[in-house]
Parts: C-alpha cells; sequence; structure tokens
C-alpha cells in the first residue's frame, strides 16, 4: 500500500513540465556553448591569415633591403602570390632634399574569412 504525505500518494520522480523544462535549459546553454566554438575558430582563421600576411611583408622588405635602389625606378614591383595572398612593393621616392631615400611600402591582399584584407608594412631605406 502507497504511504499517504498530505492525504495523498507519495510521488516519486519528475513531471513532464519539470522534464521539458531541463531539456530547454540545456538546449540553450549547449547551442551557446557551439556559437561561443564556433566564433572561437572564426578569429583562429582571422589571426592565422594576418601572421602568414605579416611574414610575406616583412619577406617583401627584407628582399628590398638587398636591393641596389639605383637600377629600381619608382613604382609597383609584383605581384608574388601565395596561396591566397598576393604581396605587392611599392617604390617611391616622396622625399626631394634626399634623392637617395626610398620609401618601400610591402603590401599584402588577400580574400579572409570576413571578406577582402589587407596588411601594409613601409620603411624608408
Amino acid at each position: 500500500m502507497a504511504e499517504l504525505r498530505n492525504g495523498g500518494p507519495r510521488r516519486t520522480g519528475f513531471t513532464l513540465v519539470e522534464v521539458l523544462l531541463a531539456s530547454v535549459i540545456l538546449a540553450v546553454i549547449i547551442i551557446g556553448i557551439g556559437f561561443f566554438f564556433g566564433y572561437m575558430i572564426k578569429q583562429s582563421t582571422i589571426m592565422d591569415d594576418r601572421t602568414k600576411a605579416l611574414e610575406l611583408c616583412r619577406q617583401g622588405l627584407e628582399e628590398m633591403r638587398t636591393t641596389d635602389f639605383g637600377t629600381i625606378p619608382d613604382g609597383t614591383i609584383g605581384p608574388v602570390t601565395q596561396d591566397q595572398f598576393s604581396r605587392y612593393i611599392v617604390v617611391s621616392s616622396p622625399f626631394p632634399q634626399y634623392s637617395k631615400a626610398r620609401l618601400v611600402q610591402s603590401m599584402v591582399v588577400w580574400a579572409g574569412v570576413t571578406g577582402p584584407d589587407t596588411l601594409t608594412l613601409s620603411t624608408v631605406f
């Protein structure tokens, strides 16, 4: 015979409403975690692309460091393409008082996760 509590039978377990509510709360938490990990993967890809672009820019400037600028006219050199990255070197003489000085810009363009992106480094030789 079932024990009586407050005049009714004693119940054990969960009601359907409690189970449904717990399921909804669990689903919301799991979806939030899924969006978080998706966002982190996207940000990781963006940082990887920027790191590769920065390395290509640095390589371009190092290549220009060993170049005789007397043989290179002002203008654009490139593109040099590696994977989805394209590197351009822009040489200019913006300082008339220093005839041998050259402004060198190394620019990398690529199609990233969020669309077209660009990174530019520049120096004076």
